[in-house]
């Protein structure tokens, strides 16, 4: 299976080079305060990546983040729970 896998990122990664590659004419970025210029490909495959990082920061933030919060939550709650569970009675002594 993790053969299979390298095999999936070789294919993604030569498919972006020949995307990058047929796609040469260049683009003007101009960010206010920073001008460039940049390949087609390039400027897609750069707009693709920080695209997905921003999708998945916000994923982190709106599902993972709070998620990890609560399991940690009910562990300690669980934890609580069992220790005041074992804790031994006092009997009276009358």
């Amino acid at each position: 299976m993790r053969w299979l896998r390298g095999l999936l990122v070789l294919v993604v990664v030569a498919l972006g080079l020949a995307f990058g590659a047929l796609n040469d004419g260049d683009v003007a970025i101009n960010l206010h305060y920073l001008q460039f210029s940049l390949s087609t490909g390039a400027a897609l495959i750069g707009a693709a990546l920080v695209g997905a990082l921003v999708a998945g920061l916000c994923l982190w933030l709106a599902v993972i983040w709070p998620l990890q919060r609560r399991l940690r939550r009910a562990r300690r709650d669980e934890q609580r729970a069992v220790g005041t569970a074992l804790e031994p009675v006092e009997q009276d002594r009358a």
